[in-house]
């Protein structure tokens, strides 16, 4: 095209340019727009050759225009963006690059520059007047926040895990699944809940209960700045393993560990004691003739060594003990300490937290009454000073005679104690409490139900479970004491009858019940394991199956979360075997 041509052009096409657009190269004018395409083809644009994203600390960015500059404003451009960046400067490079420069950017974002006065030799103003610079010194890493939880080993079920970003994500995929359980799990769903937390629905079809693990990587999950989320987490699943066999077979009896981590097993219709040390693979049968005690002894672990054992009676007997023995577990010595006052066996006994023990309750004797039996149960209780090795009775009497109880310590140093039957095989709807600071009984909260032969255990937070009651009316529920309220509550029910069984508490502070019969003295108990969702849903759900039906048994939790099951009776006749819960592989 010739310049007269050239400037016919432009002569007709700002005749058509309306008064009220001052430049009229403004590519938002429709002048602007014939003018850009005319003279250069393009618009006026200007973009930071790293692609707007940069790695680590920056503290200058240079910008590539596709058109010669006018002079640019610098001090104008200082203004306009000194409340994003410090100490900001701006210099024309050449004729087509601007360098700004600042202070580092020291934290991860989203920054923009503000060009609003930058124009080119043509007198365009820019497409984009804002340009984004992206600082990203980090990878994304995706962690594992919640969980229903790693120790669930349930079976055809449907559940979610949550996943947090250390950042927010641009997209998170399904995530790929390996290990040796991978391919027993399903994903099937993902939930966003915000751009840093992500929830994945899948389920489960476990066909055994031993450990395994599945790692999670995510490799269709990146951040804004377009990186691959590179870690994995390796979840190990908890199962049951086979443990040691026990020498003796024991059943309605408690196991302990001292100090060192070992683990004492002691009488229940076997009057002899093993010991599983730490870090072994055998118990170890110490004393294989004790003083004879058929059932109903109680002890507790004085100071981390030495066990003391209270009462009990002996077989074909109609009168309790009052002998009380001492049972080193370092030397395995066994020595007769201090007598009871009274005669007791189905009694309780706590270690107060002054040291000194205190036994609770109990049968004196017993009368054989068709088609039942009458115990004489006893209100009084008493305490033993490891230091003198002597039993005192305590002046004031309970509140109600009680045997086949529970009690625990509280918090506030107070002994709760719980149900129970006092002569009969009628379960006790009444609790009440014993202060060791005035040496008096109250009463506690009343039961929703009543229960006998039942089990307590005081939780994390100090509320008391009450739980595997034998005499409960045929009844499945899972009590809780709440101390802040002072009162009893049903929590929930179980989804079988677990009498005679054992409950421990999750590191994710969930309650697991391992074993326990449908009715007591049948060989109907539940290879169900539960978990008591505790302080979440207060649901139960299904935990797989052990390995076999078992009540009457025993179990104690290591200090790295562990549970060791051991003994009890199965089918009428005495376990041997013991299970570990909570090894990975």
């Amino acid at each position: 095209m010739n310049k007269l041509n050239l400037s016919f052009v432009f002569l007709f096409v700002g005749c058509m340019v309306q008064s009220e657009f001052k430049n009229v190269f403004d590519p938002k004018s429709l002048t602007g727009i014939l003018l850009s395409s005319v003279v250069t083809g393009g618009q006026f644009e200007c973009n930071e050759r790293s692609n707007t994203k940069s790695f680590g600390h920056i503290n200058q960015i240079l910008l590539q225009c596709n058109r010669e500059l006018a002079k640019i404003d610098t001090d104008f451009l200082s203004e306009l963006n000194e409340s994003t960046f410090t100490n900001v400067s701006f210099a024309k490079i050449g004729n087509d690059q601007i360098l700004i420069q600042f202070d580092p950017l020291m934290n991860d974002g989203s920054y923009e520059i503000n060009l609003k006065s930058v124009v080119s030799g043509f007198g365009e103003t820019l497409t984009q007047e804002t340009y984004p610079i992206v600082i990203d010194t980090q990878l994304p890493a995706v962690s594992l926040t919640n969980y229903l939880p790693i120790t669930d080993y349930t079976f055809f079920t449907s559940r979610y895990w949550d996943f947090e970003s250390s950042e927010p994500l641009k997209s998170f995929g399904q995530p790929l699944l390996s290990g040796s359980l991978a391919s027993m799990i399903v994903v099937r769903s993902i939930q966003k809940i915000s751009d840093t937390n992500f929830r994945v629905y899948f389920e489960t079809n476990f066909d055994s209960n031993g450990p395994g693990s599945v790692t999670i990587s995510f490799p269709n999950a990146k951040d804004k700045a377009l990186n691959d989320v590179t870690n994995s987490i390796t979840v190990r699943l908890i199962g049951l393993v086979p443990g040691p066999t026990l020498n003796q077979g024991r059943a309605e009896f408690e196991a302990f560990q001292n100090e060192n981590g070992d683990v004492i097993a002691i009488y229940g219709y076997n009057s002899s004691a093993e010991i599983l040390r730490r870090g072994t693979n055998s118990f170890i049968l110490t004393n294989p003739s004790l003083p004879e005690i058929h059932r109903g002894e109680r002890g507790v672990m004085l100071d981390g060594k030495k066990l003391l054992i209270t009462g009990g009676i002996k077989f074909s007997s109609a009168n309790s003990l009052n002998e009380s023995y001492l049972f080193d577990t370092e030397t395995t010595s066994f020595l007769q300490t201090g007598s009871m006052v009274q005669t007791r066996h189905m009694h309780d006994i706590v270690k107060l937290p002054n040291g000194k023990v205190m036994v609770i309750g109990g049968i004196k004797d017993y009368t054989p009454v068709l088609p039942g039996m009458y115990f004489t149960t006893l209100n009084s209780a008493e305490i033993y000073d490891p230091a003198t090795e002597t039993f005192t009775e305590i002046t004031n009497r309970m509140m109600s005679p009680r045997s086949f109880s529970c009690s625990v310590v509280l918090n506030d140093g107070r002994v709760f104690i719980v149900g129970g039957t006092d002569g009969i095989f009628a379960p006790k709807d009444t609790t009440e409490f014993y202060d060791p600071a005035t040496e008096t009984f109250s009463w506690g909260p009343s039961l929703p139900i009543a229960v006998g032969a039942l089990k307590c255990l005081k939780l994390t937070d100090g509320n008391v479970l009450i739980y595997g009651a034998q005499l409960s009316n045929l009844s499945n529920a899972t009590m809780l004491f709440d101390i802040s309220k002072n009162r009893v509550l049903t929590i929930a029910n179980s989804l079988y009858r677990r009498e005679w069984s054992m409950a421990l508490e999750l590191p994710d502070g969930g309650v697991l019940f391992y074993g326990g019969a449908y009715r007591y003295n049948t060989s109907e108990p539940s290879r169900t394991i539960e978990k008591l969702d505790y302080g979440k849903s207060n649901s139960f759900y299904e935990m797989g199956m052990s390995r076999i039906s078992l009540s009457k048994h025993s179990g104690v939790k290591f200090s790295d979360g562990t549970f060791f099951f051991l003994g009890g009776e199965s089918g009428g006749l005495f376990h041997h075997g013991t299970d570990y819960y909570g090894l990975t592989e």
